[in-house]
Formats: C-alpha cells, sequence, structure tokens
C-alpha cells in the first residue's frame, strides 16, 4: 500500500487469484477493482520473476516418478491402439469449417460479454459473464461443445498471448514504478508461494501414508493447476508420462479459472477496510 496506494490491495488480490486460476482472473480482478495500468505491469513482472523459479523447481521435483495409477495407463494405451485415429476423427474440420466454428465462438464471447455487462455493469462485467459461460458450460448440448474444443482452445491461447503482450507492455515506459514495487510485492508472493509449498509439504509428510490422493505427483500436477493454470499442468503431467493425471490437471485447473475472480474480489473487499 505504501508503494502503490490502493493499487497495492488491488495487486495483491489479483496475484493471489491469477496463483489460484491464471492470467484470466488477474486481468478481470484488475479490471473489476480498476487498477492503473502501471500497477498492473508491475505485478505481472513481479509475478513472471517468481515463476521463472517455481517452474523449474516444480519440474525438477517431478523427475523420475512414474504415473500414479499404472492400470489407467495400461488402459489407455489399450484404447489407443485399438483406436489411433479416433482423437483425429473427432476433430477433422476442413478450413471452412474452422471458420464457421470460430465464428460462432467470437459471437458467444460477444453475447456472453454484453449481458455480463447487462447484469453486472462496468465493475461487475467479467464475474457476470464467468457465471454465464460456466453454466452455458454445463447445459449445452454436448455434441455441440465437442466441435468447439479445439478452435476454442485455439482462439484463447492467441488472445492470451496478446493480453499478456499488451498487459506487460506499459513495464517498458515504468521502470521507476516496477523498481518501487519490487520490494513489497516480492515479499507478498514469497509469503504467498512459501505458504504454498508449505501446504503441500505437510499434506505430502503427513498425508502420503494414508491417502493416496495425497501422494506427491497428484501434490504437484495440483500446485500446477493452481500456479499456473490447466495448460502448465497438463504439460506437467505429459512431460512425466502420467497419464492417468492429465484429466484430474485439466478439471483442478478449471476449476481454478472458476473461482479465482470471485476469491480476488472477496480478498479485496475484506481487506479494503483494513
Amino acid at each position: 500500500m505504501a508503494a502503490l496506494g490502493r493499487d497495492g490491495l488491488i495487486i495483491a488480490a489479483a496475484l493471489m487469484a491469477k496463483n489460484i486460476g491464471g492470467g484470466i482472473n488477474y486481468i478481470a480482478v484488475c479490471r473489476c477493482l480498476s487498477a492503473t495500468p502501471e500497477a498492473v505491469a508491475a505485478g505481472l513482472v513481479v509475478d513472471n520473476l517468481f515463476a521463472l523459479i517455481y517452474f523449474p523447481v516444480s519440474s525438477a521435483l517431478s523427475a523420475g516418478k512414474p504415473d500414479v495409477n499404472q492400470s489407467d495407463k495400461m488402459e489407455v494405451a489399450r484404447r489407443s491402439s485399438q483406436n489411433p485415429s479416433g482423437h483425429a476423427k473427432d476433430f477433422a474440420a476442413d478450413t471452412s469449417q474452422n471458420i464457421f466454428l470460430i465464428c460462432n465462438l467470437l459471437f458467444l464471447a460477444s453475447a456472453f460479454l454484453w449481458l455480463g455487462e447487462k447484469f453486472g455493469g462496468g465493475s461487475g462485467a467479467l464475474p457476470c459473464c464467468t457465471l454465464i459461460t460456466l453454466l452455458f458450460a454445463l447445459k449445452a448440448p454436448k455434441n455441440w461443445m465437442r466441435q468447439l474444443q479445439r478452435p476454442a482452445e485455439t482462439l484463447g491461447t492467441v488472445c492470451l498471448y496478446l493480453f499478456f503482450s499488451t498487459a506487460g507492455a506499459p513495464g517498458i515506459a515504468i521502470a521507476d514504478s516496477v523498481q518501487t514495487s519490487l520490494p513489497p510485492l516480492s515479499l507478498y508472493l514469497l509469503c504467498l508461494y512459501g505458504v504454498h509449498f508449505l501446504i503441500l509439504w505437510v499434506l505430502h509428510r503427513f498425508g502420503s501414508l494414508r491417502s493416496p490422493s495425497l501422494v506427491a505427483q497428484r501434490l504437484l500436477v495440483a500446485s500446477s493447476a493452481a500456479i499456473g493454470g490447466p495448460a502448465t499442468a497438463v504439460a506437467l503431467a505429459q512431460a512425466n508420462d502420467w497419464r492417468s493425471l492429465v484429466v484430474p490437471s485439466l478439471l483442478v485447473g478449471n476449476i481454478g479459472y472458476a473461482i479465482a475472480t470471485f476469491c480476488g474480489l472477496a480478498f479485496a473487499r475484506i481487506f479494503d477496510g483494513f
């Protein structure tokens, strides 16, 4: 707060949301609470510095560990050998079909955002849009949703990279702001990551012998899903050939996306009076 004023509280809430969900939650909290572009860029800079430490450490801790469920791994291999082209068949589409699906996605995204602004106003648009999107994903016909999965992943990845490039661009011109906020934000993230690792260590140290859900592989994937989102969690599982953890990592990561914005807004609301 001393370094960034009220923006300090907003960025703290946004960083907490980012390390539950992902980058989209970070920008959602910043937008809802009207953070300045300088503060948004400063928070991203410091968080990326910690990510450069976290992901190599996470990869080192996971190296050499087998899949937690070898029977599931064998079953996946058996199904793949029976139907090696099934995945390609499900998502096969020509160029015109892909363009049609992407147009549908853009329409849906625009419609959901319009509804979010209609019901939530300027500050609550993104949380309302999140709820509408979740309800749609749960209630829409599965066959239709399955066709949208691959183009939605592609379009979402492109938009996420665009967000990071535009959000980080002001950092070039705000070196003084970043330098001022670096010590307090670093201390805050040190506490955040420290508590995160402490919880993981306690669960593994005292719970792994009692519950198979708390073995190192599952805890590492869950940790990656929180810190980096479903994409990094899946990458960790695939890099170590943990096939049985690929789908759970996606599920946990997407749950983080769904709840993180609301957690960040609640955090800011609670501490705004202190």
